[in-house]
């Protein structure tokens, strides 16, 4: 059994991401991993294990 979400994000969404300034891009990578911290064990190695699965 599958648990969580599929998304997908259109090309003209990226763009427009990559137009945001660099500085608040990193802010925003910041502040998750802030708040990732808070996460259980168990979800973080979930994540992990969809981020590197050529690791696991």
């Amino acid at each position: 059994m599958m648990i969580g979400f599929n998304y997908y994000l259109d090309n003209d969404i990226i763009k427009d991401y990559q137009k945001k300034p660099l500085k608040l891009r990193l802010k925003w990578l910041y502040q998750a991993n802030k708040l990732r911290k808070y996460y259980s064990k168990d979800i973080i190695e979930k994540q992990d294990r969809l981020r590197c699965k050529d690791n696991y």
